[in-house]
């Protein structure tokens, strides 16, 4: 958690749960299955009543679903139970908060318990996915993606710069989807190899297996709004050996990025593949070329796509 504040959105646990609770809501199930989708990416906090984000956890689920129309008694009756226990204070006062922070904190507890109290019993129709994402990427075909200055076309508020000035980009990024797959029979997500070098010209598929330093990321989603916005342009298809690639992309010591990672996180969370296009000439520049290096070959990055491809071909 990075922060705590009297508000019940001060803590960065509450702003992600904000963006976990709407992404989730977009499912056609009921509010029960709903509630456990949401534990189910964020365990710790939600079952265990030591961790410190718990009570923020059941008290920000509870608002945003009296915000947004949701009735669930379960998840009401544990909020209401946090404040009147005064369990949420305590878990405060633990991590520090001051006698004066705590009482402007509780005022706050009591108008959310007082919201809550008022909240219809029956949840109002929401707007739901009526069928799967459709998918915008093909399995084991390069693609190209303009960048400028370390950054993809913001695929949220397109081609503007705070400066006034035109986008144009200075390079491109290429990468290759390995694997794809739907959250719940629903939410896409993907997973690439991305370059970490760039190229100045858009990528030609006869020169794929030069040295342009491939990284495994972990999935992101995108919608086909946003392969559209950030202008991202197929290449042609490659001949991917699967094997290879598992056994080039392994899982290893914990925490370090596999082929394999599972990309339910990002669909839930609606991480967008514009924050893996970020690599431009600037970048390579200033990282490598300045420093007279080059990335160093490991579980997680490769030289050149030759190591993943069909021999012979």
């Amino acid at each position: 958690m990075g922060a705590w504040g009297i508000g019940l959105y001060s803590s960065d646990m509450a702003a992600d749960m904000r963006s976990l609770i709407k992404s989730a809501l977009r499912l056609p199930f009921d509010e029960d299955r709903i509630v456990q989708v949401i534990c189910e990416r964020e365990p710790g906090s939600a079952n265990d009543p030591n961790d410190p984000d718990h009570t923020i956890f059941w008290l920000v689920l509870a608002d945003q679903f009296a915000k947004r129309g949701v009735a669930h008694a379960a998840t009401r009756a544990k909020a209401l139970t946090i404040i009147e226990r005064g369990d949420d204070l305590a878990m405060m006062e633990k991590l520090g908060m001051t006698v004066a922070d705590r009482r402007k904190r509780g005022a706050k507890l009591d108008e959310l318990r007082a919201r809550l109290l008022a909240a219809p019993t029956v949840s109002k129709p929401r707007a739901t996915l009526k069928s799967p994402q459709p998918y915008v990427f093909e399995l084991g075909v390069l693609y190209a993606c303009p960048v400028l200055a370390s950054a993809a076309i913001n695929p949220y508020i397109g081609k503007k710069r705070l400066d006034g000035s035109p986008w144009t980009p200075d390079g491109w990024r290429q990468f290759v989807i390995l694997e794809r797959g739907r959250a719940f029979d629903y939410l896409t997500w993907y997973q690439a190899i991305v370059t970490k070098r760039p190229v100045a010209e858009k990528p030609r598929l006869e020169e794929a297996r030069a040295d342009w330093w491939w990284k495994i990321e972990t999935p992101k989603t995108c919608s086909p709004r946003h392969f559209k916005i950030m202008e991202i342009e197929p290449i042609g298809d490659l001949p991917i050996d699967m094997d290879r690639a598992y056994a080039r992309f392994p899982k290893s010591k914990p925490g370090t990025v596999f082929l394999g990672w599972g990309g339910v996180s990002a669909a839930v969370d609606d991480i967008t593949i514009g924050n893996t296009m970020c690599s431009s000439i600037y970048d390579w520049d200033s990282w490598y070329v300045r420093k007279g290096c080059l990335p160093m070959e490991d579980t997680t990055m490769m030289k050149s796509l030759s190591d993943i491809l069909v021999d012979g071909l």
